[in-house]
């Protein structure tokens, strides 16, 4: 093989070994609350063809639209139809693409630091288990580190090229998640720094921003952003939501219930070790000191020699830095947030890594160094598996958040086994009854029943329905209205959370006569 094409060969075998570790067990994992919300606003544009930007949550709708194209080449035209490998491919394909980004930006880092990179992407346990969580927060990753390539190429060779992509990746990090503006700050915030320590960068700077190439990029942001917000034309007050949705962040950020995390260690702790009770080491530690290193390599003069691009790199430390402290100031926290600056660490990790072997002159030494990455990257992936494997939903994994328990998936799988058994199927009426936190995920997972009811509190509704699914603290009341007529189980939802199920007692023989055919 050409010495040439070794290396991109390389990257290209590391995605594919990326898709292959974030496929594995792709829809095992019961849908997450957050996840389930997403898929059930994705269904809705599917079914009808429609979407309204809600300012109030949901988050943008870059995950929306690029989800139907994979449904529709799937053959699934209908929410009906599709399944949770429908909805989580398309951040794992962002996820791998992440990985494929690092060829463009080989150039810049250096090849041996694209590699690490590209390695350290593929085995993160973060990276893994998120990439195949049907949220914003994978694509939002994906458009920022595309926004940061072609911002810094069109720093080095100024064209219309460079400024129109740099506009579309922040027009797209805006209609993917409100917190893109976390990362306008970082960028601008690093900006600073390096222009604060680099007089030359200062002196080019100026002569490298040209007014028609701003126009460019301002003009691809904008008109992006309100294609998206707009649903293409067809919802003008978009636009204005994706404004005015600000004020609703502006308290969210304060912290909201049970995402509030006032530490402002928790995801510095997280990544770099956790042990719950009962459960094993958790630790991306190695990602944590070749950052460091990477992020000193990058300011310190005597090592700066060896680095591809050292401005390139001091803008990155400070960049993920910033981020990192911003994510981390605000008490509102949720794991998955922390892919963002994670991102960052991991280029400036490759970058450690690549001004390790080139100071280390021995080859026993850049040996030592090779043997020592590999156990990390081992160390890694064997944490990602049993993150997307055995821990999948256990709260002892520690990117596992406020997750549905897989005893819910009982509940779901007593209803399709219970309606096999009737006449109706799955036209038999049920009504679910639960305060809003405790419905999700069963508007996913119940999708393909019609007569599907939900009401936040306990009221008479009439004629007794064949399924009740119903909070615990409800109990008494549904019993009361229900009467004699109904077979109970409890199954949990979340830890600490538990469902009572009511099967109407008609079903019910019918489903047990045939459990007792059954040899």
């Amino acid at each position: 093989m050409a010495r040439k094409t070794l290396k991109p060969t390389l990257l290209l075998l590391i995605a594919a070994g990326a898709f292959c570790l974030r496929t594995v067990n792709l829809p095992d994992r019961p849908m997450h609350n957050d996840e389930a919300n997403q898929a059930y606003k994705f269904g809705q544009l599917l079914d009808s063809g429609v979407y309204a930007y809600d300012p109030v949550d949901h988050h943008g709708p870059t995950l929306y639209y690029l989800t139907l194209p994979v449904a529709w080449l799937s053959g699934r035209h209908t929410f009906a139809e599709t399944d949770e490998a429908t909805v989580r491919i398309v951040p794992v394909l962002f996820g791998v693409a992440l990985i494929l980004l690092l060829w463009a930006m080989a150039g810049e880092l250096g090849w041996w630091a694209a590699l690490t990179a590209g390695l350290l992407t593929a085995v993160s346990p973060a990276m893994v288990f998120y990439s195949s969580f049907y949220v914003q927060e994978m694509l939002l990753v994906f458009f920022t580190s595309a926004a940061l390539l072609c911002g810094w190429r069109y720093a080095k060779r100024p064209n219309w090229a460079w400024a129109a992509g740099f506009g579309l990746s922040i027009g797209l990090m805006h209609a993917t998640k409100e917190t893109c503006v976390l990362a306008y700050a970082a960028m601008a915030g690093a900006l600073g720094v390096l222009a604060a320590a680099d007089q030359e960068f200062r002196r080019e700077w100026r002569t490298v921003l040209q007014p028609k190439h701003l126009g460019t990029a301002v003009g691809c942001t904008i008109v992006i952003s309100l294609l998206f917000f707009s649903s293409f034309l067809t919802h003008a007050r978009g636009p204005v939501d994706s404004v005015l949705t600000y004020l609703n962040y502006l308290g969210r950020a304060g912290g909201a219930e049970h995402h509030q995390h006032p530490s402002p260690l928790y995801y510095v702790h997280m990544l770099a070790w956790t042990r719950y009770p009962g459960g094993t080491v958790w630790s991306e530690g190695a990602i944590l000191v070749l950052a460091l290193v990477g992020g000193v390599a990058a300011w310190c003069r005597r090592t700066q020699a060896v680095l591809t691009n050292p401005r390139l790199s001091r803008f990155l430390s400070a960049y993920a830095l910033l981020l990192m402290v911003i994510y981390s100031l605000i008490p509102y926290k949720t794991p998955w947030c922390m892919l963002s600056f994670l991102a960052g660490l991991i280029l400036l990790a490759g970058i450690g890594t690549e001004a390790l072997l080139r100071l280390c002159r021995p080859t026993w030494g850049r040996v030592a160094i090779a043997v020592a990455l590999a156990g990390a990257l081992f160390h890694l992936g064997t944490q990602a598996r049993r993150a997307t494997g055995r821990y999948r939903a256990d709260p002892r994994n520690p990117y596992v958040y406020a997750h549905t328990g897989t005893d819910f998936m009982k509940l779901v799988q007593r209803i399709e086994d219970v309606q096999a058994c009737d006449t109706a199927g799955r036209a038999l009426p049920i009504h679910v009854i639960a305060p809003a936190d405790q419905q999700w995920p069963l508007p996913f997972y119940l999708r393909r029943y019609p007569n599907l009811g939900f009401w936040s509190a306990p009221e008479n509704t009439g004629k007794a329905p064949a399924f009740v699914v119903g909070s615990i603290e409800f109990e008494q009341e549904i019993n009361t209205w229900l009467g004699n007529a109904y077979t109970t189980e409890f199954y949990g939802l979340r830890p600490e959370v538990l469902l009572s199920l009511w099967i109407r007692h008609d079903l019910w023989d019918q489903f047990m006569t045939t459990r007792e055919r059954k040899p």
